[in-house]
């Protein structure tokens, strides 16, 4: 019955023209603009490239500074070196490397020849002498091994002062520089190496002529003491 009452009441409705009201639209939501809003965040934005900016260019100069040389010359320095030390362990006079130096002399130079023949003081003679004559062509031969390198020497100094000059960073301008400093302490090695044996050239020729001394002296002890014996005739009478 119900059911029916309500049919009967909308067909009713329908026929005045009225119909059921349409459901409310919900409100529009308006979008706000903030103009100071919208540019400070433009300036962060801004800032944070900067920032990014300043760390890329500090990696870059960190990586420059830790950039090797690229450029070594010590190798050819250490062989002439070497050449240099090896002339003087192969010394055929009195060796750089002996253990009893002093022994040594004593036993090439004695201080007294007393008691000793003609021919044994000539042959200390013969043997001071070619003892000079080793310890002079030793010298020499390091002279001449040190003369022909300075060319390598040389190239080797201006190659690290070049590359100090041009280095990319400050290890590369550390490590030129050891380079270069490796070199010249390569240059006096090899002056002292040629100071070492002029030195010991002159003190053989000083040791030689002061064991030529001893020489004379004990051969004019030698002859003072050979006491010819004056033949004596038998019956002889003086008159």
């Amino acid at each position: 019955m119900r059911k029916q009452l309500m049919a009967a009441a909308a067909v009713v409705a329908m026929s005045f023209g009225l119909g059921p009201l349409p459901p409310q639209p919900a409100a529009a939501q308006q979008i706000v603009f903030d103009p100071r809003a919208v540019a400070q965040a433009v300036q962060q934005v801004h800032q944070g490239l900067a920032q990014i900016q300043q760390l890329q260019a500090q990696v870059t100069n960190q990586m420059a500074m830790l950039q090797k040389l690229g450029t070594d010359v010590t190798q050819p320095l250490a062989q002439i070196n070497a050449q240099a030390s090896q002339l003087m362990q192969q010394a055929q006079a009195i060796g750089y490397n002996s253990q009893n130096i002093a022994g040594q002399f004593q036993q090439l130079y004695p201080t007294s020849l007393s008691g000793q023949s003609f021919a044994q003081i000539q042959q200390r003679l013969a043997s001071w002498e070619a003892n000079s004559r080793l310890t002079l062509q030793d010298s020499m031969a390091v002279q001449n091994q040190l003369v022909r390198s300075q060319t390598t020497t040389a190239g080797a100094v201006n190659g690290a002062v070049a590359a100090s000059q041009g280095a990319a960073g400050q290890t590369a301008a550390i490590q030129a520089t050891n380079q270069l400093l490796a070199a010249l302490s390569s240059q006096l090695q090899g002056l002292q190496t040629i100071l070492i044996t002029q030195a010991r050239t002159q003190e053989t020729i000083l040791a030689q002529q002061q064991a030529g001394a001893v020489a004379a002296r004990a051969e004019s002890q030698r002859h003072n003491a050979y006491t010819p014996v004056r033949g004596s005739f038998s019956g002889q009478q003086s008159f």
